[in-house]
């Protein structure tokens, strides 16, 4: 079954109700419906439609015996918000006029999670409720295809857990240990992914010394979870004190896991619910944490901390973006500081903290890619408007940033004249349906710095030569799959082409 695809859609699945129940109520005919359904007509406010939407779906939910919309809207806005009636009837509007909303960074779950919790709770028989695990005697398991079922089996005990718990977690022999199985690391991150889905979080210690190349395709959504908060790592690399022992797991006061190895180089696995092997195996992890330096730097745009001050990337090291809007790394300095209206200061500023942000296709040699993924729709949209604003610049220098709708033409002008001079310099334009399947937004430098950033949600950015490799490697991976045609360079500039000629209709100044 497809999942609904906007907010329209989304809500209407949750109260239970039907296109024709929405048809029934507001007159509206049953194509006009499809397309707010499908996103193809927005539900504008100020409209009509949308008011009577809206009243047709909160009284709907008044007759629920639990109330679906409020606790949709606390997943996207403040409290205070939703307060009175009226404020909270605003805000549906204006969260059903958005097509496709992200949730708010303190929130955990999101619509899309209360719609799994919905779906279970339809789907559970009725009179019964989800069970905690029967009490388990200590269980071991030998050599490796057991060790990882035991590894999948820990987290599906702790996804089961009722209250939220932060699973404690470290990893003595490296990452890879779980990730260099391509037949089991898929499984594996699904699990991980299944626990965070269901309002737990981790905590990880493990190694720097792990091979780059068995992770690459595992760091785009390790580092998804970071930014979403589900996740802290921290690395430490002197876990001689355990050398027999792969991963120590615990949730605390219920269970512990360990993989280690026996006298003879045998592999074991054992989940244990003793209260002293708990404490014992908590213990060790504490220490390890306290030991340890946090892997990531989060909330990169507001507290850059001199992070990458002094990062500058290397020439013939591959580039890759993956961003919305063509902000960063197109233009030079002085065209970037006057297209977004910033003081010197505020300059110097993103000079200093955020330099890999200032480094154009044309500073990295011929051999190696430099590769640009941007989004149609919001391109399309920012046309329409007179200015836009930089969501990255406004977190990084604390105001409302704007790029001017002619800045932007001179950027697709410049990306145009970029295409037709340098061969290794590469654009692809995805439609937002495609694009919002990355989830986030992510720029790499080769092997020294990477950020990641949720529009409107959290950054971060890590400049250990591993994690960077491995960020590097995942963004080559996404472009590799993408179909050639889609990212050919005469598919790029036929697109920049008829954005120009809209420009020109508009009345924009299209340079050369």
């Amino acid at each position: 079954m497809n999942k609904p695809g906007t907010n329209f859609a989304q809500l209407l699945k949750l109260l239970g109700a039907r296109p024709r129940d929405v048809c029934e109520a507001t007159g509206a005919n049953k194509a006009v419906v499809s397309r707010w359904m499908s996103g193809k007509v927005k539900l504008m406010p100020g409209h009509g439609w949308i008011d009577k939407v809206a009243d047709f779906m909160l009284a709907l939910d008044e007759r629920l015996r639990e109330p679906v919309i409020p606790n949709v809207l606390a997943a996207y806005y403040p409290d205070e918000t939703l307060a009175a009636p009226e404020r909270r009837r605003a805000a549906l509007i204006g969260w059903l006029a958005t097509t496709g909303h992200r949730q708010s960074e303190y929130q955990e779950k999101g619509l899309a999670g209360l719609i799994l919790e919905k779906v279970r709770q339809l789907s559970a028989p009725e009179g019964k409720h989800t069970l905690e695990p029967p009490p388990m005697k200590n269980a071991v398991v030998y050599g490796l295809s057991g060790v990882q079922g035991s590894v999948l089996q820990f987290l599906e005990m702790a996804t089961a857990q009722k209250t939220p718990i932060e699973m404690q977690f470290a990893c003595p022999e490296g990452l890879d240990m779980l990730t260099r199985s391509r037949k089991f690391h898929p499984r594996f991150m699904e699990a991980v992914m299944g626990m965070f889905e269901a309002g737990h979080r981790m905590s990880v210690v493990v190694r720097t010394d792990y091979r780059v190349s068995d992770i690459a395709e595992f760091s785009g959504r390790w580092l998804v979870a970071h930014l979403m908060g589900y996740v802290r790592s921290f690395y430490y690399d002197d876990f001689v004190a355990t050398s027999r022992d792969k991963i120590l797991a615990v949730v605390p006061g219920v269970m512990a896991g360990r993989v280690s190895e026996t006298e003879d180089g045998q592999l074991y696995a054992a989940i244990q619910f003793d209260s002293g092997t708990i404490e014992e195996i908590q213990s060790k992890i504490k220490e390890y944490q306290a030991k340890s330096k946090q892997r990531f730097h989060y909330h990169l745009f507001e507290q850059p901390d001199d992070f990458l001050r002094g990062i500058h990337p290397l020439p013939d090291r591959p580039h890759y973006q993956f961003a919305r809007l063509p902000h960063f790394c197109v233009a030079e300095e002085e065209p970037f500081q006057a297209g977004f209206s910033l003081s010197d200061d505020e300059m110097e500023r993103v000079r200093l903290d955020f330099a890999p942000f200032l480094s154009r296709p044309v500073f990295f040699t011929p051999d190696v890619p430099a590769c640009h993924i941007f989004c149609e729709n919001d391109i399309e949209d920012a046309l329409l408007k007179n200015r836009h604003r930089c969501p990255e610049l406004t977190a990084i220098l604390g105001r409302r940033v704007f790029m001017r709708t002619q800045t932007l033409v001179d950027r697709l002008c410049l990306i145009k004249k970029l295409l037709e001079e340098y061969p290794h310099y590469e654009v692809c334009f995805l439609r937002d349906e495609h694009f919002r399947k990355l989830t986030m937004q992510v720029a790499a430098w080769g092997d020294k710095a990477a950020i990641g950033w949720i529009a409107g949600g959290k950054s971060t950015a890590c400049g250990d030569y591993t994690n960077v490799n491995a960020l590097t490697g995942f963004c080559a991976a996404i472009w590799n799959t993408i179909p050639g045609m889609m990212k050919s360079r005469r598919t790029a500039i036929s697109k920049i082409n008829t954005w120009l000629k809209m420009a020109e209709k508009y009345g924009y100044a299209v340079g050369g």
